[in-house]
């Protein structure tokens, strides 16, 4: 099976996921909420990368 390829504009809406996720872990003011989120994030990219 062949690998398909990101145009410019699925990668940058990609990246655009991205930064918004990250915003809101920063914006989060509890700390355990901040974690659990990070967290989140962190496991959306790991599975990203195993697909």
């Amino acid at each position: 099976m062949q690998d398909m390829g990101m145009t410019d504009k699925q990668f940058c809406g990609f990246v655009r996921f991205v930064l918004d996720a990250l915003k809101e872990v920063k914006e989060e003011p509890e700390k355990e909420k901040k974690e659990d989120k990070l967290e989140k994030v962190i496991s959306n990219l790991q599975k990203t990368l195993e697909d």
